[in-house]
């Protein structure tokens, strides 16, 4: 069973003629004709009633016709496939990244994909996240590693979640809470908070903190307002408070002599991280990103 034959007979079960379909590969109706007659040999079946006025399929050729399309296409994805990984493709790919998130795998991610695809060119953007939904939005960037707040307020955006993190509490080494395993939340009620500044967010980020406290019946005693995780932890290490942040960021502080990170019970999956994209953003090597290197879980 040949590609062609493949072709032609899906040409005549759409043209119902063998006229037309004959014309649509500047081939004599003769040599289509042969080739059909050849097809149904192998498949033992005929796959068009036809005389001098009309052709039509049979209910072989019916059920043929939907197998038929099926070959065509996977033969033509698996050379796609094939070409892709023997030539890579070329073009950009630029991944936003919400700060902190250069302590997980997501640098795993990216070096397997500029290994099968070197002719890609990578850029990252390292941004709070309003400001990386904004670069999405304005397609200024393809893809956003993104926290994930509130699905409903992601009109026009797909995503996949990637991982939930837990809510970690970070204090300073001389803290009364420091030498705690966990803590629960309102054990964190009269201490004061290094906060961050998230801006306007139409993201969801500011009630999803603000609904946090809410649960928990008290408001927070704000010390300080930073513009980023890192000047957070510098402020925490400075004995200004305690700050929240997702586990991605905190794992570097378990060793750290000036800071302590500690779990909130409860709290294990409150950071929902996810991969972000507008689905009418057409760009080749963010197909092949999403479909291939995102590591789930």
């Amino acid at each position: 069973m040949q590609t062609r034959q493949l072709e032609y007979f899906v040409a005549v079960a759409e043209e119902l003629s063998f006229t037309r379909a004959a014309k649509r590969f500047f081939v004599s109706q003769a040599a289509l004709s042969q080739q059909i007659r050849l097809l149904e040999r192998e498949v033992g079946a005929r796959l068009f009633e036809r005389d001098s006025h009309h052709v039509e399929l049979t209910p072989a050729g019916r059920s043929f016709l939907d197998d038929a399309r099926r070959m065509l296409c996977l033969e033509h994805e698996s050379v796609i496939r094939a070409q892709r990984t023997s030539k890579g493709i070329s073009g950009t790919l630029s991944i936003g990244y919400v700060k902190g998130y250069e302590h997980t795998n997501l640098c795993d991610m990216v070096r397997s994909f500029r290994m099968d695809n070197p002719h890609v060119k990578i850029s990252f953007l390292r941004e709070n996240v309003a400001e990386l939904y904004d670069a999405v939005k304005a397609e200024t960037i393809d893809v956003a590693i993104n926290l994930l707040y509130s699905p409903s307020e992601m009109e026009g955006i797909e995503f996949q979640v990637l991982r939930h993190w837990p809510l970690i509490a970070v204090v300073p080494a001389g803290h009364p809470l420091a030498g705690k395993a966990s803590v629960k939340f309102s054990e964190l009620e009269g201490y004061e908070l290094v906060d961050i500044d998230r801006g306007g967010s139409q993201y969801g980020e500011n009630l999803k903190i603000n609904a946090t406290f809410e649960e928990e019946g008290f408001s927070p005693k704000i010390s300080y307002v930073s513009q980023d995780v890192a000047t957070t932890t510098l402020a925490v290490a400075s004995g200004m408070g305690y700050a929240l942040l997702p586990g991605y960021f905190t794992g570097p502080f378990l060793t750290n002599d000036k800071v302590r990170a500690i779990p909130i019970e409860g709290r294990e999956d409150e950071m929902c991280v996810a991969a972000s994209w507008l689905p009418s953003h057409r760009n080749e090597a963010l197909d092949i990103f999403l479909d291939n290197y995102l590591q789930v879980g």
